[in-house]
């Protein structure tokens, strides 16, 4: 006979962890699957935003790995340095993964890939011997639960090339622009992607994202030529920065929450589609979508999921920049283009590389009630 559970969760990562544990937390007997064995390698930069500890409840003295605080970022823009103030912190999903999923209590099935899922007369849903009365879509962009109930993708998924790797803090000490765990940023001449340098002690990410996955390749061309024209990744790493890794996922848009949720099943994180709209950034929109499933779950309501998370002031804030990008994109095809020297004043130079640095700190955007009658943000 078939083990039933309450909830089946594929994926382990930071969504699926976080909702596991609400779930755990709340009585639920759950089943974690995974086709990956934890600790794994998970290409990431790994920010934090501020909000990320209240929604994991502990706090960043609590959390037992390899950490970042970092309160400046060093922002490349349209030929001009920028030094701004602002906070976060950075990890390495290989330890974050894997301390979020073995401290979550439920049950891990690891190794198992969940190739077919499939839901049996009587409701259940099914994976090999396992069955659950609910089934969370935590796998990321390529989730099979994600294939299954196919949400909306108004856009195509961001284009990646990363590499994360490990050298020795002395020679990662000497090649970097500020203070350890301080993240260098290329934001791109046309604002359509960004290229990073983040030093981790004897680690460093480098990589880059493009709104066109098209052109992901010649931008990190760009970007590997600009760090390393700047003297800002070490030589003795060029031979791996020869083979960085490609993958994609999707920035969050308002049309995502219309798939959250499908009878008893529901997608978080990576899954639905939740990444920042400007910064990308994916761990706090993950934990926070696990979290609400889980209370929708566990009150018996899994139709309420979609309308938790469209108030949930993280992603509020998201619809509200999501709102901003939109309408930005729609003036500038409206208005012709500046003259070159008026668009590449100095002060336009340091606004927008300000504003980009600031999206990095998670703070919420002021006047957030106003900017919902001026975008027409329906509650």
């Amino acid at each position: 006979m078939s083990e039933i559970h309450d909830v089946l969760v594929v994926g382990g990562g930071p969504a699926g962890s976080t909702c596991a544990r609400a779930l755990v937390a709340g009585g639920a007997r759950v089943a974690v699957i995974d086709r990956a064995d934890f600790p794994r390698v998970k290409l990431c930069a790994g920010w934090l935003s501020p909000a990320i500890w209240d929604v994991l409840g502990i706090s960043p003295r609590e959390y037992p790995r390899g950490l970042w605080e970092w309160h400046t970022a060093h922002v490349h823009f349209r030929g001009k340095d920028h030094k701004i103030p602002c906070h976060g912190w950075f990890i390495r999903r290989y330890e974050l993964d894997d301390f979020l999923l073995r401290s979550c209590g439920a049950e891990l099935h690891l190794g198992v890939n969940a190739k077919q899922i499939t839901r049996d007369d009587d409701g259940l849903w099914r994976i090999g011997d396992l069955r659950g009365k609910y089934l969370v879509g935590a796998g990321g962009t390529h989730c099979p639960v994600a294939r299954m109930l196919a949400p909306p993708r108004p856009r195509r998924a961001v284009g990646v090339q990363e590499l994360e790797l490990q050298t020795t803090e002395q020679i990662v000490a000497r090649t970097r622009l500020g203070a350890n765990g301080e993240p260098e940023l290329l934001l791109f001449d046309d604002v359509g992607g960004y290229g990073w340098n983040v030093p981790k002690s004897d680690w460093i990410n480098v990589g880059c994202g493009t709104l066109d996955a098209n052109k992901v390749r010649d931008a990190w061309r760009y970007t590997h030529d600009h760090l390393r024209t700047a003297g800002h990744v070490p030589a003795e790493a060029e031979p791996e920065l020869e083979h960085v890794k490609g993958h994609s996922y999707f920035l969050f848009d308002p049309a995502h929450l219309e798939g959250a949720q499908r009878d008893t099943a529901l997608l978080v994180g990576d899954s639905l589609g939740l990444a920042h709209p400007i910064t990308a950034e994916g761990i706090l929109p993950a934990t926070v979508s696990g979290r609400r499933a889980a209370e929708a779950i566990l009150g018996g309501a899994p139709a309420s999921y979609p309308t938790r998370l469209r108030e949930d002031p993280v992603i509020a804030d998201y619809r509200r920049v999501a709102g901003l990008v939109g309408a930005a994109a729609k003036l500038k095809k409206r208005v012709p283009a500046a003259r070159p020297g008026k668009r590449d004043s100095d002060l336009g130079r340091k606004a927008v590389a300000r504003g980009f640095a600031w999206m990095f700190s998670g703070k919420r955007l002021p006047g957030g009630r106003l900017l919902d009658l001026v975008l027409g943000n329906g509650r």
